[in-house]
């Protein structure tokens, strides 16, 4: 498969977090001197995002290989139109970067595939209503955005890529619950198995039950 692109800026034409600069924001979010109940906040948010993340994928340790970071750490590292975005997201549902947490993990399937799973939560709000934002982020570092949907997994999946760079494999965003899941894989049977073990994780018990 094509090579992964790590940049140096939040939201890649791959829109990849660069795992490294995810921990180096939770790394800063940990070390802020903030009040003590600030701090437990960050913990909580970030041990709830955690935890709506399976334990493996592919028969893979998944929530062992996350990278963890506040949406106030994360917002350090975001360019200024990527930030305008998010804040307009968040300030339209009542919520701030206090709010929000991320999760970055890549698996090696093998030597060559890679499977990259990215969780974007903003605590209690329908990621339904949270995707157009971060597919809007995604456009602003596209240099051509093509931008469909396809059902995958019996899912609604939008799709993102970049014209202008071919070598950037395809992104696939979909809502479950409050989270909204990225995926990269080249095999299209990962992007499946991803798109249904990791929907099934975050969505309320209820709705999960009733599918």
């Amino acid at each position: 498969m094509p090579k992964l692109h790590l940049l140096p800026t939040l939201v890649l034409a791959a829109a990849l977090l660069l795992p490294a600069a995810a921990a180096h924001a939770q790394d800063e979010a940990a070390d802020s001197p903030l009040p003590g109940a600030a701090v437990v906040a960050a913990d909580t948010r970030l041990d709830e995002l955690q935890a709506l993340v399976p334990d493996s994928l592919a028969g893979l340790p998944l929530r062992d290989e996350l990278q963890l970071a506040t949406g106030e750490g994360l917002a350090g590292v975001m360019t200024e139109d990527e930030r305008t975005v998010l804040e307009g997201m968040l300030q339209a549902n009542g919520k701030t970067f206090a709010d929000y947490a991320a999760a970055s993990a890549t698996l090696s399937i093998t030597d060559d595939d890679i499977v990259v799973v990215q969780a974007h939560r903003v605590s209690d709000v329908d990621a339904s209503g949270t995707i157009e934002a971060w597919v809007e982020v995604l456009g602003l570092s596209a240099g051509e955005p093509l931008i469909s949907t396809e059902v995958i997994a019996g899912r609604d999946v939008t799709l993102v890529s970049d014209a202008a760079r071919p070598d950037f494999p395809q992104l696939f965003l979909f809502p479950a619950g409050d989270v909204v899941w990225m995926v990269v894989a080249a095999d299209r049977a990962l992007v499946e198995e991803a798109v249904d073990v990791l929907a099934v994780s975050s969505e309320p018990e209820e709705a999960a039950t009733a599918e």
